[in-house]
């Protein structure tokens, strides 16, 4: 029998309630968590999203649109697949429910296993994919609203387990990678490469594979989401004070806020985040850290 962890609801305001729950322990390595966001809003709620990692949502609203980076709102397709980000996303959505499961990158190779980059920084509609034609079904039932909380996540306990397979190729090196990425510490590409037993370009080659992006990005979106979830959990402080130590100074963070989110720190502080501050709050009180792509896995 596998442990369910505690169920964790968190309501931010009277617009936005978020529930989080861990997947089960043999799970853990290949999945994040499950999330369910719950938004009555009186009209269009806007929010701009952080870098995450790659993720399976459902929802349908009356109105729904996003884009990663620049550009202009598309329409969510009600079951997407969404691969891993660099960007942030702006997104307008209206009343509705929302239900969605985090990968992890070794999550992503088991359960999706096409190249990570190919979906970096992009989402598309999940029934476009017939060899994912059973992760499509399960979360056509979600969608139509006959589970309660319990019965979606059992659903997806079931599911995913079902389709979890056998170890891959480099499931070890997926799993080390991320560990030494999500750890925090200044690791040099050399460094990681020789860890791995690869040269510099294999192993760029590696993590773009599973990934989504090279392991400099991947070390720049984590000192970023560092940051800014610090500030996120206590946005009385100054920018100054959440910055990650691996930042030469507060210009150089900018520089990466600009890059990242298309905006200034200032700007983005004076615009409301209802979901982002929901989601801060209940992922630090689920796993421990701010930010779902700041998840370190466990890997048994």
């Amino acid at each position: 029998m596998h442990d369910r962890p505690t169920r964790i609801v968190e309501t931010a305001t009277d617009q936005v309630a978020m529930l989080v729950a861990g997947p089960p322990p043999d799970l853990a390595p290949f999945l994040s968590g499950y999330y369910c966001t719950r938004i009555e809003a009186g009209g269009i709620l806007e929010e701009w999203m952080p870098p995450e990692e790659a993720n399976l949502r459902t929802g349908v609203a009356d109105h729904y649109c996003a884009v990663i980076g620049p550009g202009e709102p598309q329409p969510v397709p009600p079951i997407i697949l969404s691969g891993s980000t660099d960007r942030g996303t702006y997104v307008q959505v209206s009343s509705g429910e929302y239900w969605g499961v985090g990968l992890t990158p070794a999550g992503w190779a088991r359960f999706i296993g096409m190249p990570a980059s190919d979906f970096a920084n992009r989402f598309d509609d999940l029934g476009c994919y017939p060899h994912l034609d059973a992760l499509h079904a399960v979360f056509q039932t979600v969608l139509s609203g006959t589970l309660d909380d319990s019965g979606v996540i059992t659903l997806f306990d079931t599911t995913f387990r079902a389709l979890l397979g056998d170890r891959i190729d480099g499931e070890g090196t997926i799993h080390a990678i991320h560990l030494a990425i999500a750890s925090g510490r200044p690791i040099p590409t050399e460094q990681l490469a020789s860890m791995a037993g690869m040269n510099v370009r294999a192993i760029e080659r590696f993590c773009k594979r599973h990934f989504g992006f090279p392991p400099g990005v991947l070390r720049r979106r984590q000192r970023f989401l560092r940051s800014l979830g610090r500030y996120m959990m206590d946005p009385s402080m100054r920018w100054i004070e959440s910055l990650d130590s691996h930042y030469t100074d507060q210009a150089h963070f900018i520089r990466d806020f600009r890059n990242i989110m298309g905006m200034t720190p200032g700007q983005y502080a004076k615009r409301p985040h209802p979901v982002v501050s929901a989601a801060v709050r209940v992922t630090s009180k689920a796993a421990g850290v701010a930010m779902q792509a700041l998840h370190t896995p466990r890997t048994g």
